[in-house]
């Protein structure tokens, strides 16, 4: 059932999709619907559990027996979304493919997300892209907020990219990143350190300063998030609130080494968000200004290495 290291492939595709899920059984089987129903099929469909314990296996091995483009791997524990893609990417590109898509198990991508993803890659020449980013809507058609991405003023410098609906970006999520395994073999993998939260900025902001990266306008995955807004530490239930200093650590890391660490704007903004937490928060208000403190200072000090492939 394992990935493997280095085997060589029986199915030489040049493409292979990258799923990481943790005890979501349901909404797993609904992006493997929409995974098989793509209109472009030369891919190899990889699913990395983190030790879900929700019957997930179970369904993946039944998926197996009528697919042969589906492969399966449990981690053995839950290594986050971080741990999770970063494991499961190491072992594709050791595989030698040349893209990589990766997603959550809550994506749902039209039926021709895909295939409008590799003839913009044909457009480009994979010498000339280092990811191209799915457009990402939530289930009512709007854009989900959890995915959108800030587009480059210099559209001009990427005019023939822009008029075939490809949009300069710097970052995006793994909601729907193709990524160019060439720059992954360059700038290394995911930080599986970070745990959660932030992994995908941090990495595609890397992979960006290798080589340009496009949001792709035609490519659309919808997100199946319970609700299209943004839960911080703020508004997060009571068991929910640990989590946060991943978030809080992490970002500093993102600051120190994408942003130039502008000490005065991270005040600020670490400021504002215990503000929010006084205002907003009903309870618990100071375990959670306690969160995003300590998330702070362990940002000052965490220094995990990048491991290279």
């Amino acid at each position: 059932m394992d990935f493997g290291e280095g085997a060589s492939r029986a199915i030489m595709n040049e493409i292979a999709i990258l799923v990481v899920t943790y005890n979501r059984k349901k909404l797993l089987q609904e992006n493997i619907e929409a995974i098989l129903k793509q209109t472009y099929g030369k891919f190899d469909y990889f699913i990395c559990d983190n030790a879900s314990i929700d019957g997930t296996r179970e369904l993946v091995e039944a998926c197996m027996e009528n697919d042969g483009r589906i492969h399966y791997d449990h981690t053995g524990a839950n290594l986050g979304g971080a741990g999770g893609f970063s494991y499961g990417l190491k072992k594709i590109v050791k595989k030698g493919y040349q893209y990589c898509w990766m997603m959550d198990d809550d994506a749902v991508p039209e039926p021709d997300a895909l295939e409008r993803l590799v003839k913009a890659a044909e457009l480009l020449g994979k010498d000339d892209f280092s990811f191209l980013a799915s457009t990402v809507l939530w289930t009512d058609g709007t854009p989900c907020k959890m995915n959108q991405y800030t587009i480059q003023t210099n559209v001009y410098d990427h005019l023939r990219a822009t008029q075939n609906g490809l949009l300069p970006i710097e970052r995006c999520s793994f909601v729907g990143c193709f990524v160019n395994l060439d720059c992954t073999r360059k700038v290394g993998l995911p930080i599986k350190e970070f745990f959660i939260y932030g992994d995908d900025t941090e990495y595609t902001l890397r992979l960006s300063q290798c080589k340009n990266a496009y949001m792709c306008s035609g490519s659309v995955i919808i997100h199946k998030m319970s609700v299209n807004v943004r839960i911080g530490v703020a508004e997060a239930l009571a068991e929910r609130i640990p989590r946060y200093e991943y978030e809080y650590r992490n970002k500093i890391y993102i600051y120190r080494n994408h942003n130039g660490f502008p000490w005065i704007k991270i005040l600020l903004r670490y400021g504002k968000e215990c503000a929010k937490v006084l205002i907003r928060s009903k309870d618990n208000k100071g375990k959670r200004i306690g969160v995003i403190i300590k998330g702070f200072f362990r940002g000052l000090f965490f220094h995990p290495p990048i491991e290279s492939v």
